[in-house]
């Protein structure tokens, strides 16, 4: 699922494979600042796209803002990482929009390397790339779509109450009927998933793999992108009170496999992502949306809910 840390994570290896552009006069095109990476909305803004960067920090700030206004109203169930999404949301606006930061990362690395290979995708495509129909009906986003399925039906056997049982669901400590809050749970778990798949699928497959595999060859290079994909989830041990460490395990396991056949598809793709990113998108979105519709006292959001049990 999602990472909250994965911006600063891959802030620290672009610190280290990028070593040599620090040091190197790059005229064509111009190096963005650092600060660019750390403020919000300032990788658009540094380059005069107000409107874009302005809109991107409203989010991040914002996000950041209300999840930390609403967090004791939030943390009723603290058992998953996710309790308090309008701060998940926040900072997935922060990684969407950091990808301009590491996108002058790429054009560098290509003008100094023009044998150098990644997906120069524009954020507009990059955006659309879960929902259109050539990245969907795909191999690797079936494959994704009937993984989140097996876990599901497996999640089936936990069940303890049905979603035709729920009769009101809580946001902010206000209960609402089931049907609309069951709207605003899809399309926050929407949100969230296409806030991930985009993020994480451009920085660790068009990013990571892309300057792994130029320094290291596609072998390795997609070796350690996997294994780092899976690791970056044992931090979800540190966002829950009680965390399930066996299950703390497969998610590593799983992400670590997935992460490498994401990014083998990724490679035969000529490092083209957008079925990369539709198959990490509706994985997630599936996994949210699903587990709550088959087990919704136990759903991702850590959502109160009140049953009719009459």
């Amino acid at each position: 699922m999602k990472k909250p840390t994965i911006i600063l994570i891959v802030l620290f290896v672009s610190t280290i494979l990028h070593a040599q552009i620090d040091s190197t006069q790059v005229t064509k095109p111009i190096k963005h600042p650092v600060w660019t990476a750390i403020v919000p909305g300032a990788s658009y803004l540094y380059e005069g796209k107000i409107v874009k960067g302005l809109m991107f920090s409203t989010m991040e700030v914002g996000g950041l803002y209300i999840g930390l206004k609403y967090d004791n109203v939030l943390n009723h169930n603290k058992n998953t990482p996710y309790y308090n999404y309008p701060l998940w949301l926040g900072m997935q606006a922060y990684q969407v929009e950091k990808i301009n930061y590491f996108r002058n990362f790429l054009e560098i690395k290509k003008n100094k390397h023009p044998n150098f290979q990644y997906d120069d995708i524009s954020d507009k495509e990059l955006y659309l790339a879960p929902f259109k129909v050539k990245n969907i009906f795909t191999p690797i986003t079936g494959s994704m779509i009937l993984l989140a399925g097996i876990f599901l039906t497996i999640e089936k056997n936990h069940e303890k109450h049905t979603i035709a049982e729920v009769d009101k669901m809580s946001y902010f400590s206000k209960y609402i009927a089931r049907n609309e809050a069951l709207a605003i749970y899809g399309i926050t778990s929407l949100a969230m998933s296409w806030g991930a798949g985009v993020s994480e699928e451009y920085l660790l497959r068009n990013y990571v793999l892309p300057i792994l595999d130029y320094k290291y060859g596609q072998k390795k290079g997609l070796l350690y992108t996997s294994l780092g994909f899976g690791s970056i989830h044992l931090l979800n041990a540190f966002l829950a009170d009680k965390p399930d460490y066996s299950e703390l395990l497969l998610q590593v396991g799983v992400a670590t496999a997935a992460g490498y056949f994401i990014g083998k598809d990724v490679q035969k793709r000529n490092y083209s992502i957008g079925p990369a990113v539709a198959a990490h998108v509706w994985y997630n979105f599936a996994l949210m949306l699903g587990s709550f519709l088959i087990n919704p006292e136990d759903n991702y959001l850590g959502v109160n809910l009140q049953f009719n049990l009459d």
